[in-house]
């Protein structure tokens, strides 16, 4: 007990630190609107937030200092989340409860050595009560202690600010070309399974025997992600595309005064054609930024000499 505390006259701690976000959003599309979105959200007008308080009979208005710290919370939830729709699971959060803590500012450590967040834990607890969040829980009957949490972003937390189910589908899709474009998909499946070793070598809350949670999950990741066939229409739409811009070059290329000029790009052409995306885009990008001064049948040439054997 801190005697300070309890001395006559002498104020109580209300709080030690005030939220802000220290962190950082990274560089991603989806990341980049639901910051900007944030920054222009009121808790007090949140809907899931509204009909929390009203049910526990609260004032609707949300105090200050709750409020900062949803502000806070939210940013580093957007920062931390797995938006990598190649994943299992949608929406993951990755980062510990003590991460978020002191991304938040309110990690405490008190003079007994206690390590304190409090703050941060209530918010958590509204927001997974106003279902806006999942958290998986897990006793350790060895050790006689709560395991890590594992935390997931309901699809309600980003409606919430101002995004339907429609407009998250776009957004995934669109978050897919992007990995390809950037050839990042290899680059966060590491990290996910990075994460996923983390968890298994940590004391974290494990999906093994959840089989409801794991049901949930999966038909989240249905609702939000294009269905099949809207997946195949996306892809024919890429492959046409392609196929005009084609058909395009080789048009030009029929009128060309200069006929030699055909031959690597027609080669080249025809190769890339029957490849993915993420195969051609890294290979043109590394050419073109080695040598940009090349143009026309040298560089098709040098793209041809540099196409991956076997």
């Amino acid at each position: 007990m801190d005697l300070n505390n309890s001395l006559p006259g002498v104020q109580k701690i209300h709080r030690h630190h005030i939220p802000m976000f220290c962190g950082h959003i990274p560089n991603m599309p989806a990341a980049r609107k639901f910051a900007a979105a944030l920054d222009k959200h009121s808790w007090n007008r949140n809907k899931a937030i509204y009909d929390l308080r009203c049910s526990r009979n609260q004032r609707i208005s949300v105090r200050s200092e709750r409020r900062e710290t949803y502000d806070a919370l939210a940013m580093a939830f957007v920062a931390h989340c797995d938006y990598n729709p190649d994943n299992e699971y949608l929406f993951e959060l990755m980062a510990s409860v003590e991460e978020l803590a002191r991304l938040t500012g309110q990690y405490h450590q008190c003079d007994n050595g206690r390590k304190t967040y409090d703050p941060v834990l209530s918010a958590l607890r509204d927001w997974e009560e106003a279902k806006l969040i999942i958290i998986h829980r897990e006793f350790d009957h060895e050790v006689k202690q709560h395991k890590a949490m594992r935390i997931w972003i309901r699809p309600q937390f980003f409606e919430t600010l101002g995004f339907n189910v429609s407009e998250l589908r776009d957004m995934m899709t669109k978050f897919r070309r992007w990995m390809e474009r950037k050839g990042l998909r290899e680059t966060l499946q590491q990290r996910y399974q990075r994460h996923l070793l983390r968890i298994a070598r940590s004391n974290v809350a494990s999906l093994d025997n959840a089989h409801s949670l794991k049901r949930l999950l999966r038909k989240i990741k249905r609702e939000v992600l294009p269905t099949e066939s809207a997946q195949a229409d996306e892809k024919h739409k890429v492959v046409s595309e392609l196929e005009q811009q084609l058909l395009a070059a080789e048009e030009a290329l029929k009128t060309s005064r200069e006929p030699e000029q055909r031959y690597y790009y027609q080669l080249y052409t025809k190769w890339s054609a029957s490849q993915p995306v993420f195969i051609t885009h890294p290979l043109e990008s590394s050419i073109k930024g080695a040598y940009p001064e090349l143009k026309g049948e040298a560089l098709y040439k040098l793209l041809v000499e540099s196409i991956p054997k076997g």
